[in-house]
């Protein structure tokens, strides 16, 4: 699957069971490190005094169609987390329920559950999660954002937060 829930929402799903979450937008993949994607596309460093010191966020100026923006956090030069924002027209254009009715085809039930932002659902293959939010702005239509998670270099991120060490 060429990351057909960004694409496609409306696509059928060829399987009934579960498949291993897509760790992929275009040609970011979760895992790889910052070179690549300097090669594969034209970046801005985000500088967020939020970060672990050996975190890095960037994002990527590419055009996509009904994308708003792209940002990739890195933790020891790998990618670990995708966030894609949609545009608003996109995300009016295509329902919340259709959206979430075509993640489930393919990755199962997984969990959902309205926060103080809008609505959220999300999957867990052990690898990977997915996370879907409808999130409400003020002022603006809600629009869509759709993270990819890499389940082990996030734990090694939490490991390495300066307040989890101190719990230990």
């Amino acid at each position: 699957m060429a990351f057909l829930a960004v694409s496609d929402p409306h696509a059928q799903a060829d399987s009934a069971s579960p498949t291993p979450i897509e760790r992929s937008f275009s040609r970011i993949t979760l895992g790889m490190d910052v070179r690549e994607l300097e090669d594969a596309f034209s970046l801005t460093a985000i500088e967020n005094p939020g970060l672990l010191p050996a975190e890095q966020l960037f994002l990527v100026r590419d055009t996509f169609a009904g994308i708003h923006e792209v940002l990739t956090t890195f933790y020891l030069g790998k990618l670990f987390r995708i966030a894609v924002t949609y545009t608003p027209g996109h995300s009016q254009h295509v329902p919340w329920d259709t959206f979430v009715e075509f993640l489930r085809r393919d990755y199962g039930e997984g969990w959902s559950f309205e926060s103080i932002n809008g609505q959220v659902a999300m999957w867990d293959d052990g690898e990977t999660v997915l996370v879907l939010e409808l999130k409400m702005i003020q002022n603006s239509p809600p629009v869509y954002i759709l993270k990819l998670v890499d389940n082990g270099l996030y734990s090694a991120r939490q490991e390495s937060c300066p307040l989890r060490r101190q719990e230990a």
